[in-house]
């Protein structure tokens, strides 16, 4: 979440007519880069800059208080940021999924497993290793779809936020960064998130189901992450320009390609 002085600080920053700022959701920068990377190759001249992770609610902030062009958020505007001037549209989903250390041995869990984890009833893996849980804000959005999964899932993760010694990441990055550091970790990421970063982070098949952009569209794998573009009352020309190279068949291209199935309002 943004601080109110890094959105003062953002507004503050130098900008003109071929100019605009990106910033929010940690998971999808990742992949806004790579779109900002082929729309420059169309339209060399412009500059857009993508600023650090703000999350979805800072992200909408900074929209409405004009400190960056475009957010980037995993989740709607609410009544009262629509009403403060924010406007927001469904551009992607990726598969929201269970992730561990890449060289964890285990390639899948069941829910009934991942209940067990997030209680505190299974500590090791199957093969006797211990096991690291990573866990996030109870507001966060990756918490609420994970509670979303089942209600022996939404009591298990009460449970683990009442937990000492777990390893809470407030951020996506700092999420991603403890998933890949620590031996036997176990978390939620997003398919983009890993699929963008490189990072040495693999994601675990959930009832047997791998979490890819193909199960993800014949409904087989069903959970996953709501990608949203958020855009103030007037925006720029530029903006509305990568708006639109976004929901094109080029920027759709690239979303998939970096683990996001395109929407299309």
């Amino acid at each position: 979440m943004a601080t109110i002085g890094t959105v003062c600080a953002l507004a503050m920053a130098c900008a003109h007519a071929d100019s605009i700022k990106i910033g929010g959701t940690g998971t999808a920068l990742g992949s806004i880069k790579l779109l900002t990377q082929e729309f420059n190759r169309l339209k060399p001249e412009a500059q857009l800059i993508i600023t650090p992770s703000l999350g979805s609610t800072g992200a909408i902030r900074a929209v409405i208080a004009g400190a960056i062009d475009i957010g980037i958020s995993a989740r709607p505007a609410s009544a009262e940021e629509l009403r403060q001037g924010a406007s927001t549209r469904v551009y992607a989903k990726t598969p929201f999924v269970i992730a561990s250390a890449a060289k964890t041995k285990a390639t899948g869990l069941m829910l009934t497993e991942v209940a067990a984890i997030y209680s505190g009833t299974q500590t090791h893996w199957p093969d006797g290793s211990q096991l690291r849980l990573v866990v996030r804000p109870d507001a966060d959005a990756d918490t609420v779809l994970l509670r979303a999964i089942s209600p022996e899932i939404s009591q298990a993760v009460s449970l683990a936020l009442t937990r000492k010694g777990l390893r809470m990441a407030d951020t996506d990055q700092d999420n991603i960064d403890a998933l890949e550091k620590l031996p036997g970790s176990l978390g939620t990421s997003t398919l983009t998130q890993l699929a963008t970063e490189g990072r040495a982070v693999k994601a675990l098949a959930l009832n047997g189901v791998a979490p890819t952009l193909q199960n993800l569209s014949t409904g087989s794998y069903p959970y996953f992450k709501t990608l949203h573009l958020v855009t103030g009352p007037k925006p720029a020309p530029l903006a509305k320009d990568f708006v639109s190279y976004i929901q094109s068949a080029a920027g759709q291209a690239v979303l998939a390609r970096s683990g996001n199935l395109a929407l299309t309002q």
